[in-house]
């Protein structure tokens, strides 16, 4: 293995166990009790500065809505991470899908066989224009 590969090896990467519930997560957004739609997060390795030397992991979320459009994904990472912190605190902030203008909804995980099924059918990663093939 030359040093380049060594160095795009994910395998050893170290994995912050303050994001693990945002592996592969689906959260439910709703808004005065009324289910809007949904949030995933993925958590993913990066290299970050100086010269990209540095490894830690990032949190991607795409939001999904009820009428099946779905958002381009954005990315979190540390030491802020406003997304996580927002969802630990039980909300998430987005442009509502009618008006364009942020708001807060209240965000609770999807848990066992649901977070599954919808996981699957969410297709998180997926970008907007890849889905309209």
């Amino acid at each position: 293995m030359t040093w380049l590969d060594k160095w795009f090896d994910e395998a050893d990467w170290p994995k912050d166990p303050h994001l693990d519930e945002f592996r592969d997560a689906v959260w439910a957004l709703s808004r005065n009790r009324e289910l809007m739609g949904w949030v995933t997060t993925g958590v993913r390795p990066m290299r970050s500065l100086p010269f990209f030397w540095h490894q830690q992991e990032q949190m991607w979320t795409q939001v999904h809505w009820l009428d099946g459009q779905h958002d381009y994904l954005e990315e979190d990472y540390g030491p802020e991470w406003y997304a996580a912190e927002e969802l630990r605190g039980g909300h998430f902030v987005s442009a509502h899908p009618r008006t364009g203008l942020d708001v807060r909804f209240d965000a609770t995980a999807v848990t066992g066989p649901e977070r599954g099924r919808l996981w699957a059918e969410l297709d998180h990663g997926v970008e907007p224009h890849d889905r309209r093939r």
